[in-house]
């Protein structure tokens, strides 16, 4: 059992000198992962949609890296009491500063536009495009950590939105006011880094 474990420090600790991408490289990551969404209107609670897409990354030194992405997203979120969903989809592009303050460790934080691509309210067996009631840019501030091993990274991030959602603050969906909703969504995805 000694030998055991002993192989597996060995292991991980090789995989931790691994992790260190060198200063002055250019990395791309496709990702996938799981989305928690609300989108703070009253009477709602968090629901579970995917994210995947790609993001890339540029190390200038051992404590900093700049990062730039393109993400598909599912968001909105689910009535509190029955089985009304709030669904959007959008295109965002992260952009984050990445600072390293353990081996593949990494805090992360930035800036993120997004693109309204899709929104439907769902209830009742009915399904409404209300996209025309809502903003189609959206602008969130995304934080969060990541961790690399091995060229696999596993991050998780809250984007903390900063535009409203509707156009009007208040619109009424199946006789329910939502007024003054902003995108909330905590992400966690595994990506693959290889340099360029």
């Amino acid at each position: 059992m000694k030998k055991i474990l002993l192989m597996a420090a060995i292991v991980l600790s090789s995989l931790g000198v691994k992790a260190q991408t060198e200063p002055g490289t250019f990395t791309l990551m496709p990702k996938v992962g799981l989305n928690m969404a609300k989108s703070g209107f009253d009477d709602t609670k968090m629901k579970a949609g995917a994210v995947a897409g790609v993001e890339a990354e540029y190390r200038f030194s051992q404590l900093f890296g700049l990062s730039a992405g393109l993400l598909y997203s599912m968001q909105g979120d689910k009535a509190d009491k029955g089985d009304g969903k709030f669904k959007t989809e959008y295109i965002n592009i992260p952009i984050l500063a990445h600072i390293y303050v353990w081996k593949g460790l990494s805090i992360n934080a930035g800036i993120q536009p997004g693109f309204m691509t899709k929104a439907k309210e769902d209830y009742d067996d009915m399904s409404v495009d209300v996209k025309d009631a809502c903003n189609t840019f959206d602008f969130s501030i995304p934080v969060g950590l990541s961790y690399e091993f091995s060229d696999i990274v596993i991050d998780a991030r809250y984007n903390i939105g900063v535009t409203d959602i509707l156009k009007n603050n208040t619109v009424e969906f199946d006789e329910v006011d939502y007024d003054y909703g902003k995108n909330g969504v905590l992400s966690i995805t595994v990506g693959y880094k290889f340099a360029l």
